[in-house]
């Protein structure tokens, strides 16, 4: 009977040995397992909207640290791409930078580009495509900061918005273009009342308009060498 006894506690041991031994193995695994995962923010971009050089983004402020999935469209004329710095930058000032990019973009084309960012801050994106970010195809996303839009869009480029130097004036038979340095016309055609090349003729007289056919181009605004007055 003793024996027996002895036999059941042995044997009682061996199991719950053998069943701590498993829990120990599966615990972990069961832990893994049903450990939840990092939620992926997702953000639509859409480039060349609502200006050619522009991007327009679904969200931008206060992302979460961790990894963004941007799902970038073209939707402008010119070709585009869109890359993410990935240094943290206190404001709009770069035009370049180190980051991760997409493919050049046509018209119409998709692509997608997924960063990890394990640090708050601002971070730039742009285009790379030359002169677009320095005419302000650029913006900021905040990562555990707030922004506003005024802070996250760059400020509109200057470049191509007014002509330097130069007037257009019509009447006096020449324009000028470019600041003053093409002067185009010379007397203006003699069509007519003759224009100022008809100066060039005797009192009484004008350029006559016959074409290329008097081989002196009178009628368009050269000087008259007088074989063309009636």
């Amino acid at each position: 009977m003793h024996r027996k006894r002895s036999f059941s506690f042995v044997l009682g041991g061996a199991c719950l040995a053998v069943l701590a031994l498993v829990l120990t193995a599966v615990g972990p695994a069961a832990a893994k397992v049903n450990a939840p995962r990092a939620a992926t923010t997702v953000i639509t971009v859409t480039a060349g909207k609502p200006t050619e050089l522009a991007f327009k983004l679904s969200k931008f402020s206060n992302l979460p640290v961790g990894t963004i999935t941007f799902n970038v469209t073209n939707q402008g004329v010119a070709f585009h791409d869109f890359k993410l710095c990935t240094a943290p930058v206190a404001s709009l000032a770069k035009n370049a930078c180190v980051g991760k990019v997409t493919k050049i973009l046509h018209h119409g084309d998709k692509a997608t580009l997924t960063v990890t960012l394990t640090k708050s801050g601002k971070y730039e994106y742009l285009c790379t495509v030359a002169g677009h970010a320095a005419a302000g195809m650029k913006g900021l996303v905040g990562v555990g900061v707030a922004l506003t839009a005024a802070q996250a869009k760059a400020p509109a480029s200057a470049a191509g918005s007014s002509s330097s130097g130069g007037s257009t004036s019509n009447g006096g038979g020449s324009t000028t273009q470019g600041g003053g340095g093409v002067t185009q016309g010379g007397g203006g055609a003699a069509g007519g009342g003759g224009g100022g090349a008809a100066s060039e003729c005797p009192p009484g007289q004008t350029i006559a308009a016959n074409g290329p056919g008097d081989q002196d181009d009178d009628d368009t605004g050269a000087v008259s060498d007088g074989d063309g007055c009636i």
